[in-house]
This record gives C-alpha cells, structure tokens and sequence, in this order.
C-alpha cells in the first residue's frame, strides 16, 4: 500500500507570483500545490523535502535492481549443470535449482523452507554436512571430492562457500572421473609391474600399425632402443613370412573383431631370430579407435601354437 501523500495548500500560478514570499513560507511546513487552468502541474517544498524525495527514490530504485539481479542469478543457476544449494544463516534451505534436485532425488517443494538435514537425512553425519557446516559457522570457503551421500559408490566435487548471509553449497558428480582415473592408475601399476617382471614385451601402436610405446623387455628382446622403434611399422620386425599375417590379425582387431592371438617370428637387431606369443586388443578412445595395444611373451620351439 503506497503511502498517503501530505496534504497542503491548493493555489493557483498567478496566485503564487503575486504572493511568493507568503507561500515559500508556507511549504516549509507543508507542500503547497500549483494549478494552472484549474489543473494542479507544480508542488512547492522546501529543500530538505525534496532532498529526502530523492533519497527515498534512490533507494527504491537500487532494491528494485538488486531483487532483479537476485531473480536473474536464481534463474541462471537453475540452468547450470552444477547442482546449487542455498541455505540462510540456520542452513535453512531457501533455493535448490533443478539440478540439486535430480542428483538428491527430491522435488524442490519438499526442500525449500526445510532445515537441509531433515530435508535431506542422507546428508546428517556425512562429508556434506562437514563442510556445509564449516562454511556456515567460520564463513569460510571449503572445497572437497568426497563420497556421495544421495547415491552408493559415486563421488562429489563439492563446494560451501559464504554469499552475503547465505551459504551455498555447489557440488557435481564426478563418478566417471574417478573411475577414470582409478583404471589410469590400475593400467599404470600393470605396466610398471610387467616392466619388473622382465619377460612380458608392450607394444602400443597408432591406428595406421606404427608404434607410439614400448617397454624395457620387449627393447631388450630386439635390441633396439625405444628411439629406435618410435614410429616404426610393428609388422616390419618381425621375419618376412610372418608380416601378412601378423598385419591381418591387426587389422581385424582395429576394426573391433576382438582379441588375436598369433605367434611370429621377430627379427631381432643382429640377425637374431625371437619367436614370441603375441596377443592384439584394439585401443579405443573417446572419439574411436586410437591403435592397439600388443603383450608379447618369448616361445620355445615346442610352445608354438
């Protein structure tokens, strides 16, 4: 409801000219109201009057502008792919955009106006409520990868921090990542434990054959050095009987017919000849087939297939 506006004097414009000094003494105490043709167009106030009109307006303006940024934000933060909690001084949850809602399995009605851990029991005692709760009393920023609590074996890149008097709390799964990186890690600790091994040769090829790595025991099998063999055509060391063959084999793996084994001849630095066991299983990437990768073992006469 706007508020009533003061009253005061009614005077006509020529009525004012004639008596100016009367009515500028008038609207010190009250405003006083100018008509031209019987249609009021003017107000006389005083100076602190108006000063204080202006402020008032002013303030109007800038709490006009702050509530549409604060919707513009809210509107833009129920569009990102992280999911966006914001909770008041108490941890009172206040918005949760559409993407919180989905990764938490609620809707946003039964969340919003709710304290987050009875909106949210899974969220009582875990990671989230640490953090949530670290920002909240020490107004700090925290950030974390952290087991998630709405959803068995997946992981959380989580983040709480301050905005005004608000806590919010950011978080996204990462569960693809982690299991990225954990079969990185796994393929990294097979090689190194093939390399200590000493018998189990590692070819990784390019789509076109070439070689892109090798390890230690298959240098030592052609002694060659992986400089050496860089770029190399796999097919071309091994004996000339053997090449169609194991150039087939490899094709039909790149083109994902599954894994070939075969035994070749390779023709070792020196003329030396190194039967081995070779199994092909294609490489494949994000974007297709990246090449292949080879684990090659050294035979005796008698264990060729």
């Amino acid at each position: 409801m706007s508020a009533k506006e003061p009253e005061g004097p009614t005077v006509t414009a020529a009525e004012l000219v004639r008596n100016f000094s009367r009515f500028r003494d008038m609207a010190r105490s009250s405003p006083v109201r100018i008509t031209h043709h019987g249609r009021e167009t003017h107000v006389l106030s005083d100076l602190a009057t108006y000063q204080d009109l202006c402020r008032k307006a002013a303030e109007g303006a800038r709490g006009g502008r702050a509530d549409d940024e604060s919707g513009t934000v809210l509107a833009l933060a129920d569009w990102i792919d992280d999911g966006i909690i914001i909770c008041d001084q108490d941890l009172r949850i206040e918005f949760a955009n559409r993407t919180a809602v989905a990764m938490v399995g609620a809707t946003a009605g039964a969340l919003v106006g709710r304290d987050l851990r009875e909106a949210l029991p899974v969220v009582a005692g875990s990671l989230v409520e640490v953090h949530a709760v670290r920002t909240q009393r020490q107004r700090e920023p925290s950030a974390a990868d952290i087991p998630s609590p709405f959803r068995s074996g997946a992981w959380l890149r989580f983040q709480g921090f301050p905005l005004g008097d608000q806590v919010v709390l950011k978080f996204r799964d990462i569960t693809e990542d982690v299991q990225r990186h954990r079969k990185a890690d796994l393929k990294g600790a097979i090689l190194q434990a093939m390399e200590g091994h000493g018998g189990i040769g590692f070819v990784c090829t390019t789509a076109r054959g070439t070689i892109e790595r090798v390890n230690g025991p298959f240098c030592h099998m052609m002694r060659l050095s992986p400089e050496r063999l860089d770029r190399v055509l796999v097919s071309e060391l091994v004996v000339p009987a053997d090449r169609h063959k194991l150039r087939e084999e490899l094709e039909a793996s790149l083109r994902g017919e599954g894994e070939r084994v075969l035994d070749v001849q390779f023709l070792a630095n020196g003329g030396d000849v190194a039967l081995a066991r070779v199994s092909i299983v294609r490489l494949h990437g994000a974007y297709g087939t990246e090449g292949a990768v080879m684990l090659i073992t050294q035979l005796s006469g008698s264990d060729r297939k």
